[in-house]
């Protein structure tokens, strides 16, 4: 009797036992091992946790500063020493520490893109890559179930691990790219290279960009920072032309002046030419991006519809592993191929809006 009181206290026990540690452990351990101390940042979220961090942006908000302090200076200075020049420069400065500033912000938002954007690509390649990988190891199952029944020889098995080996290499390489590329951005964000901070999943649009290219370039072309940092020195330059040329200051002072005058006004036309090309490139590869997707997304299409005929065909012993091979390796390189075009779009519209100066518009 006694013994059997006992066995009902254990099993009470261990009934209670059970209860407390379902209520405690309610969530899967999967769900709490993917997403544990990872934080999934948004574009927008990047894109402040750069500003707070950026050094570089620190540095131009700084200078910024400076050039407010030297305007201030330059204009008590004209109570005692009046001097058009100095001011003159001074407010350039300051113009141009503004738009530095700016820029600096798009110069950041620019990177934290393209790292969040070269982010995303790796991991979308690194899908294809596993799912190649799986393709391949399905493929030298068939070949393996082909060759106990006689319909395959050794060679077709040997080949299909050989595909499973090379897949395998490529899971791993992918892998290791992103990462590499993980680290880059983290590094961009100002955070340490090991923080747990990745971009969050977005759908990639592409839509062809509404785009007048004689209106951007015309804006760029006076309002870049090079351009506005060299017409600065011409109107500098110009002024000393203007206060030199009197009866009280020497020739070669004047003669000094109008070189320098020369040498300013060939520097801000060799820069807005070499602008010019940059931009007309930027809105080149936008163009190329926008119109191979279509094509692109074709021959994924038909890749597909390939690489399931092939199994088909190949299960049937109409076509050899060397076919099936070939139409797998071409899906691959298809979906590879669409991927990149697609973050290639993003990436040169991106681009293509830093190169016109887009932040100083907006």
């Amino acid at each position: 009797m006694r013994l059997r009181s006992v066995w009902v206290l254990v099993a009470v026990m261990v009934l209670l036992l059970s209860v407390l540690v379902n209520a405690n452990g309610a969530e899967p351990a999967e769900d709490l091992g993917e997403t544990k101390g990872v934080r999934y940042v948004t574009l927008g979220e990047a894109l402040e946790i750069a500003q707070e961090n950026s050094t570089t942006l620190e540095i131009t908000r700084l200078s910024l500063q400076e050039a407010q302090f030297s305007y201030r200076q330059a204009e008590a200075a004209q109570i005692m020493q009046p001097s058009p020049t100095m001011l003159l420069q001074a407010q350039a400065g300051l113009d141009l520490a503004r738009q530095n500033y700016l820029m600096g912000l798009d110069s950041l938002a620019l990177d934290v893109r393209s790292d969040f954007y070269n982010v995303l690509r790796l991991q979308n390649l690194l899908d294809i890559a596993q799912e190649g990988l799986e393709s391949a190891e399905r493929h030298e199952d068939i070949a393996g179930k082909k060759l106990e029944v006689g319909t395959a020889t050794r060679l077709d098995v040997i080949r299909a691990t050989r595909s499973v080996l090379d897949s395998q290499a490529g899971v791993s390489q992918a892998r290791h790219s992103l990462e590499l590329t993980q680290m880059r951005f983290r590094q961009t964000l100002g955070l340490p290279l090991d923080a747990p901070v990745l971009p969050k999943d977005m759908d990639m649009t592409v839509e062809p960009a509404d785009i007048d290219l004689a209106d951007d370039l015309a804006f760029a072309l006076e309002n870049r920072d090079e351009v506005k940092q060299l017409q600065a020195a011409v109107e500098v330059a110009r002024k000393n032309v203007e206060l030199s040329d009197n009866d009280y200051t020497p020739v070669l002072t004047l003669e000094q002046a109008k070189i320098n005058l020369a040498k300013s006004e060939l520097q801000l036309r060799q820069v807005k030419e070499l602008l010019a090309l940059e931009i007309r490139q930027s809105y080149s590869a936008l163009r190329d991006a926008e119109e191979r997707i279509p094509v692109l997304q074709k021959g994924v299409e038909e890749a597909e519809e390939m690489i399931r005929l092939s199994e088909l065909s190949y299960e049937a012993d109409m076509i050899t592993s060397t076919d099936l091979e070939d139409a797998r390796i071409g899906l691959l390189a298809a979906r590879n191929d669409y991927v990149n075009a697609v973050y290639d779009h993003n990436l040169a519209k991106v681009r293509y809006d830093y190169a016109v100066a887009r932040a100083l518009r907006d």
